[in-house]
């Protein structure tokens, strides 16, 4: 409740403002205003105790002993600045007392002049308050702009301090992490990720932290679910506005597991021959290089068997292609078992594979070739019940210093033919 009273005006006064200042007066006591400088309309507060006032400026009665009358505070200190109003000076301790009970300013209410000055003080502090107001009020919306726009973009989005503690997030890091912003706000990445994890993103973000800029980098992570994933992290540091040092970092997700599901189903198409599924013969060429470089470091031998299935062309023509295909990937199946790594081999071409000897001088790979021709002869291929038998003619040659692959295949496919001129099933060396 608030009654309004006429200021008195006084020859003290110093210009009035050009329009008046409603204040709101408080006396337990009932005492009258004091004299009052032009320009201010004062309304008389009833509420008993004081718990609300609908002004910003509340003058509070507290006599000739500085009494503080019950009030409650805690509930109009947000919305009102209290100016304790005592009948004549009051001791400093006094004074004291009042503004650690609650109260804003004290002032002499028969000093017209110093009542004016602490009118005056409570509309400058006012005014900031106001300013500071409508700063962090478009600070909030900005803030709430801001947060409502990241909540909708797909990818997790993440805030952290210079610490490394997560200080906000979106919606979709809410999900990916299986917690919402209130328990990731505060926590570590420790706290929402596998240690083995944790350790790559605090290491990372370190780095990004000391050295500042942008940091892009591809990273397993585990979803909520348990479900381990591979994301690009793109991050870029913060700054502090005045003093310009990095004080944290804004970080996105982007999951790319089905990118690189595919682009490792698109190599292994590349390198492979679709039939057999066994390396293809660039794949294979792309191999022979690097370990002929290998070799070359630390004068290994290498070796190249070229290997044909004799007459499979009676098998296609007599059991049908069907059986011809399946009778290669018998012969791939044999390959797999005769050659263990570093050895490979590859499908150069209809009935015909490469295979690559690493640490393997002529004899050796004549000893191989002997071993997997012996097995083809000797583990026929059983297609719709019957056993088919397959022979191999293999001609096999060795790596010179200054020779190219294909010189060295050349070399080896001559041995080849050798062992097919004489009679076939057999292995022949250049």
């Amino acid at each position: 409740m608030a009654e309004r009273m006429h200021a008195t005006d006084t020859q003290n006064t110093s210009v009035p403002s050009e329009k008046a200042v409603d204040l709101g007066y408080y006396s337990p006591a009932k005492r009258p205003p004091p004299s009052f400088p032009a320009g201010y309309v004062l309304h008389q507060v009833t509420v008993q105790p004081l718990s609300s006032c609908p002004f910003q400026v509340c003058l509070l009665d507290v006599g000739a002993t500085g009494e503080l009358p019950t009030c409650d505070f805690h509930r109009i200190r947000d919305t009102t600045l209290i100016i304790a109003c005592s009948s004549g000076e009051l001791a400093a301790k006094t004074q004291l007392t009042l503004l650690e009970g609650g109260v804003d300013d004290v002032v002499d209410a028969d000093d017209t002049d110093l009542l004016l000055l602490a009118l005056k003080r409570a509309e400058l502090v006012i005014a900031r308050q106001g300013g500071l107001f409508r700063k962090c009020r478009d600070l909030a919306i900005e803030r709430d702009n801001l947060q409502s726009a990241i909540d909708n973009l797909p990818s997790p989005i993440f805030f952290k301090n210079r610490a490394g503690i997560y200080s906000g997030c979106n919606k979709a890091f809410e999900a990916f992490i299986g917690l919402p912003a209130s328990k990731v706000n505060g926590a570590s990445v420790y706290d929402v990720a596998p240690a083995e994890l944790a350790k790559v993103y605090e290491a990372a973000d370190e780095e990004l932290m000391q050295q500042g800029g942008v940091q892009i980098y591809e990273a397993d992570v585990c979803y909520a679910d348990g479900e381990r994933r591979t994301v690009t992290f793109h991050k870029a540091v913060t700054r502090d506005r005045v003093s310009g040092e990095v004080n944290g970092l804004a970080g996105s997700m982007l999951d790319i597991t089905e990118r690189k599901r595919l682009e490792e189903q698109l190599k292994w198409a590349a390198e492979r021959d679709a039939l057999t599924e066994a390396y293809n013969r660039r794949r294979f060429f792309e191999l022979a290089a690097a370990a002929k470089e290998r070799a070359q470091k630390t004068s290994a031998s290498l070796s190249i068997l070229v290997l044909d299935v004799d007459h499979f062309k009676l098998i296609n023509d007599r059991y049908g292609h069907a059986c011809g295909d399946a009778a290669l990937n018998h012969l791939v199946g044999l390959l797999k078992r005769e050659l263990q790594e570093p050895h490979i081999f590859a499908r150069a071409g209809g009935e015909e594979f490469y295979c690559l000897l690493e640490g393997c001088d002529l004899n050796e790979a004549f000893e191989i070739a002997e071993r997997i021709r012996k097995a083809v002869e000797t583990v026929p291929h059983l297609h719709d019940q019957q056993l088919i038998s397959m022979r191999v003619s293999i001609g096999a040659a060795t790596v010179r210093d200054g020779e190219k692959i294909s010189q060295t295949i050349a070399k080896a496919d001559e041995a080849l033919y050798s062992a097919k001129q004489a009679g076939r099933n057999r292995v022949c060396v250049a």
